[in-house]
């Protein structure tokens, strides 16, 4: 453990616990870590270094100067994405002239950054862009785009393995049914798959959560058939869906939705690529009845999916007694659901206010859970730690704090884990004039130091993670700058 020390003490990570050692892939059948973290002895270095020569090394991150923003003033809601060849690519909606809000996408070549406006045959204001690459090198964009601003249809764009872009070229392009859609999200899955999901109106009184899918690149996508053909039961209007999927072809997708009289958390669950979607009946809700969910547009609620096939959905909804807390409904591996006994059954501190919560599976099964709590000091992001025997680590009522001790509020923060066991939480927080972004990463052996990414002197706000490709490469991109006038800025972490 001698040549582990230097990572320890650099990033403040302890070790596993007995029975959780890690394995090298010199034998594929219990290997834990891929090849680059695979010492001669047979062990592993720790997460997020790489073993050179016998010893392992840390890998750094690559900080951007405030002189490398990519595209236009007016940047929002940038996403970013890694294919399987650990490229990465983004997605944000760019203000230019009123009525012509563009859809801009960057992708890494050999080149350097390519920029394109997958958007621009199509009239009106284009916006909620999202993005996913695929293991192959594919990568598909989806967006609303709108005439008015207001109402809009769901469009995709994708991109073959060879690098090759289809775009909408027309309003016959329109991926959604019925008269208005929005809302877009997009998953994929190791086997090639991508999953895509969005509300549209049907029936003339209802918006529902429709769903797509491909099973590889070139694939013709399948579903909806109709306007009608929604995984949600007709209740009012549909919210904020959300979906992920596993290699094993499991796929969540969550959403939140009046059942009658309150807003509660939904969701809809496939067990295998070859299954078809469970359709919950307006009472057959998650959340525990006698106060709303947290009306939330940035995510809420959020599905999170082990390899083995348990699952989460995580979400924020009012106590009842004037706070805002953090719920979790539990799935077992035999498909075997627990869901909040009642209000005062809450993953965090009750008496908070919480936001943006998120949960990730790393591949040993541990689970993580983020979010915002305000507690009347500030917003401060915290982080609850399952183990995947179900012990809490870190319990959500006595959370891991991973924000800066006396930053004025630390906001929207975004969870990601890669496939050799390395996860990373990066978040906006104010400390002094201006807000940075700041990050975290760590494994199932704890977190490290905080680190911060952004350039001083502009604000630094929106922050989305990704970690991907061989080795787990990660990306954080943000906008920096005020914001009507931010641009795009992204850090790297390289193998």
């Amino acid at each position: 453990m001698k040549r582990f020390s230097a990572f320890l003490l650099l990033l403040g990570l302890g070790t596993l616990g007995c029975g959780e050692v890690e394995v090298a892939c010199d034998d594929p059948a219990t290997c834990t870590c891929g090849p680059a973290r695979a010492l001669p002895e047979g062990g592993c270095c720790p997460a997020w270094s790489v073993a050179e020569g016998g010893v392992c090394r840390v890998r750094a991150w690559t900080y951007p100067a405030a002189s490398q923003v990519i595209g236009g003033p007016g940047a929002r809601r940038v996403y970013t994405s890694i294919d399987g060849r650990g490229s990465a690519v983004f997605v944000w909606d760019e203000a230019t002239t009123p009525g012509a809000d563009v859809l801009v996408v960057a992708e890494e070549t050999d080149a350097g950054l390519s920029l394109r406006k997958p958007s621009v045959m199509l009239p009106g204001f284009a916006g909620m862009g999202v993005i996913i690459a695929g293991e192959a090198g594919d990568a598909v964009v989806s967006w609303r785009q709108s005439l008015t601003g207001a109402e809009g249809d769901i469009y995709r764009s994708e991109r073959a393995p060879d690098g090759t872009w289809t775009d909408p070229m027309s309003a016959a392009d329109r991926v959604s049914a019925g008269e208005k859609a929005y809302e877009p999200r997009l998953a994929a899955g190791p086997s090639g798959e991508i999953l895509h999901v969005w509300n549209q109106w049907y029936d003339g009184s209802h918006y529902g959560v429709a769903i797509a899918h491909r099973k590889g690149p070139g694939e013709a996508w399948e579903g909806p058939s109709a306007e009608n053909d929604v995984l949600s039961p007709s209740s009012f209007f549909s919210n904020a869906p959300q979906v992920t999927v596993n290699g094993r072809g499991d796929a969540l997708v969550s959403w939140y939705q009046s059942a009658g009289t309150q807003l509660m958390a939904f969701m809809s669950e496939r067990i295998g690529a070859d299954s078809t979607f469970s359709r919950p009946s307006v009472d057959d809700f998650l959340s525990a009845p006698g106060a709303p969910i947290d009306n939330d547009p940035i995510c809420n609620p959020k599905p999170a999916l082990a390899e083995d096939g348990r699952g989460v959905v995580v979400w924020t909804q009012e106590t009842g007694q004037g706070g805002v807390a953090v719920y979790l409904a539990s799935r077992d591996a035999n498909g075997t659901w627990t869901r909040p006994a009642d209000l005062a059954d809450t993953l965090s501190r009750p008496e908070g206010k919480c936001r943006d919560a998120r949960a990730a599976f790393d591949s040993l099964g541990h689970l993580y859970v983020t979010w915002s709590e305000d507690t009347g000091a500030g917003p401060v992001v915290h982080l609850a730690q399952r183990a995947p025997d179900g012990t809490w680590i870190h319990p959500g009522h006595t959370p891991l704090v991973l924000s800066t001790e006396g930053a004025t509020q630390a906001i929207t923060p975004m969870l990601a884990a890669g496939r050799d066991g390395g996860v990373i939480v990066a978040w906006s927080e104010e400390v002094g004039s201006h807000f940075r972004v700041a990050a975290r990463r760590g494994s199932a052996a704890g977190f490290g130091l905080l680190e911060v990414l952004s350039p001083a002197g502009d604000h630094a706000l929106s922050p989305h993670v990704a970690i991907g490709g061989p080795s787990d490469r990660a990306v954080v991109v943000w906008i920096q700058g005020e914001p009507t006038v931010g641009r795009v800025l992204f850090a790297t972490l390289a193998p």
